[in-house]
């Protein structure tokens, strides 16, 4: 077939035109769509992103609805961390006639329904004072008759338990003598001598101060609702009067505080914790006003050190630089690193610190309710089975048998710690309890070879307590001598409480030793150290604990 040129090199002009158009909307097309593939990484990158956000959002989240329960349970909640026994009672405490128990029931506190009470304790112990009530002279005759009524032998009596302080001025009236002779070995007027005083020319009795100084160092009352009370029996004394002799005491204590630290050290197991007390005094050096009170308890002292730092430094100085024996603890890093320095010192972690850690996740974290709850039941019975094993220590062949099995449970605790770390999808709050668990696992274990330590460090965060109600009380003391006075009578009251000795007659006893020395501090405070007190002594003071 015959085709014209003249048409073939028109279609070739418009093709090529055509060839053209497409390449340079394909040279327009090819910028944008590196553009458009661009702009999809960045979305998509973004959008990622906003994922990362939104998760990190969601346990932020999650955090702070954790810390909302915590802080709900410490406002609000129980403050008793026992836990509500899993088994039934035993067979020798049978439940009380007529009311059923079921298999699970938690035994309520105090007397049973249905239970036989004790009686009325007849307090044969208090003083006795003796009224005698008789009729109005109007009703000794008969109302119908008029004859006179006749005492009848006995009487019928009934009792009432009074509280009465009564403060009062005692005169001393010494009698003066003159003599008769003319010899001149009596010269002048003699007159007795005046009591001794535990303020020199001081206003207030022995008796007085260790009110003062059981009311605000251990019933833990501010100094200012100490004067509203002796106003409320008519003594009108001033807070400055109150706190100058409470200066006035502080070296009478300073000889027997450095006593108590002394043999404190000298122990080999000792409890160990800190809390804060606020001083409200500027020091050079030291900026705002929070110090450090830190308690030592050992089997017979109970001592207080106030510290501006919380650094490992306080034990240190306290205990020396190489302490031989064994420190139960929280797990704060000042112990840790004390310990570093100390190759005779074992650290012994507190294992109620490990369950509160579960108990804040099942508390705070829904969906890790039941992981947890299983750990701090698991804990529990590790308490359960370490005090079954106490029980028979002194039987060799049944402490055995129990010792073996609390090992096993040990080790099934850490084989199954190790377990759950190596899964790679466990929470963020799971892991970091579990690596704390397994970081701490030496210290947590030393109760397993030295029965005689306790598994937890409650004893010092029992004694801290006292001081804690102080603090929300009366916020702290205000100056350094105050602080330093306050650990002085911390250490005394609770060393006495520890040792069953009552601080009001110890302590009265102390000060009319110290009145004796014309109020100065003794010389030896041998006397009236607790753990060197005679038998005797100890009866004679010894403190009445309310049964359990």
């Amino acid at each position: 077939m015959f085709t014209d040129p003249i048409e073939s090199s028109a279609e070739v002009v418009r093709l090529r035109q055509q060839a053209h158009y497409w390449r340079s909307l394909h040279a327009a097309a090819v910028p944008r769509e590196a553009a458009a593939k661009e702009k999809i990484l960045q979305l998509e990158q973004k959008v990622r992103q906003q994922e990362s956000e939104i998760q990190e959002l969601r346990g932020q989240l999650e955090k702070l609805e954790a810390e909302r329960a915590l802080l709900r349970q410490m406002i609000f909640g129980q403050k008793s961390e026992q836990s509500p026994p899993s088994v039934a009672p035993a067979p020798e405490d049978p439940p009380p006639p007529n009311v059923p128990a079921g298999p699970q029931e938690r035994r309520k506190r105090g007397k049973q329904p249905g239970s036989r009470g004790y009686g009325r304790k007849r307090r044969d112990e208090l003083p006795t004072e003796e009224m005698e009530h008789h009729l109005p002279c109007e009703q000794h005759y008969c109302p119908q008759c008029g004859k006179p009524l006749q005492v009848f032998p006995g009487t019928e009596d009934s009792q009432e338990i009074e509280w009465e302080v009564r403060l009062f001025r005692r005169i001393h009236k010494r009698t003066r003598y003159r003599p008769t002779c003319h010899c001149g070995a009596v010269p002048g007027i003699l007159t007795a001598p005046p009591p001794p005083k535990l303020i020199p020319k001081g206003l207030f009795s022995i008796g007085f101060w260790v009110q003062v100084l059981l009311e605000k160092f251990l019933l833990q009352r501010p100094l200012y609702r100490i004067g509203q009370r002796l106003l409320l029996h008519g003594l009108d004394v001033s807070q400055s009067t109150l706190t100058g002799g409470l200066q006035r005491m502080v070296p009478l204590f300073q000889p027997l505080y450095a006593a108590f630290l002394e043999h404190n050290r000298a122990a080999h197991h000792w409890h160990m914790d800190e809390t804060r007390w606020m001083v409200f005094e500027e020091l050079e050096g030291k900026s705002g006003h929070r110090w450090w009170l830190w308690v030592v308890v050992t089997a017979e002292t109970c001592v207080y050190l106030l510290d501006p730092s919380r650094s490992s430094q306080v034990p240190k100085n306290h205990l020396g630089p190489n302490p031989k024996g064994i420190l139960n603890v929280d797990r704060y890093a000042a112990y840790k690193a004390f310990q570093v320095s100390c190759e005779n010192l074992r650290l012994a972690y507190c294992w109620s610190h490990v369950r509160r850690d579960f108990v804040r996740i099942r508390d705070g974290y829904p969906r890790l309710h039941a992981w947890s709850h299983a750990w701090v039941e698991n804990i529990n019975a590790l308490f359960d089975h370490n005090a079954q094993r106490l029980q028979v220590r002194s039987q060799a062949d049944p402490f055995a048998v129990q010792d073996r099995l609390l090992r096993e449970q040990l080790n099934t605790f850490q084989q199954t710690c190790e377990q759950e770390l190596a899964q790679s999808t466990l929470h963020p709050m799971q892991r970091k309890v579990l690596e704390s668990l397994r970081n701490h696992w030496p210290g947590l274990t030393v109760f397993v070879d030295h029965p005689e330590i306790p598994m937890d460090n409650n004893e010092a965060e029992r004694r801290l307590r006292n001081p804690v109600v102080g603090r929300k009380n009366y916020y702290g003391s205000g100056s350094l001598w105050s602080g330093m006075l306050s650990a002085m009578l911390f250490t005394i009251f609770q060393t006495l409480l520890l040792n069953r000795l009552d601080p009001q007659k110890y302590l009265t006893a102390y000060f009319e030793a110290c009145a004796q020395n014309t109020g100065r501090p003794l010389e030896s405070v041998e006397a009236f150290l607790p753990w060197k007190l005679s038998e005797e002594q100890k009866t004679a003071w010894r403190y009445r604990e309310r049964p359990p």
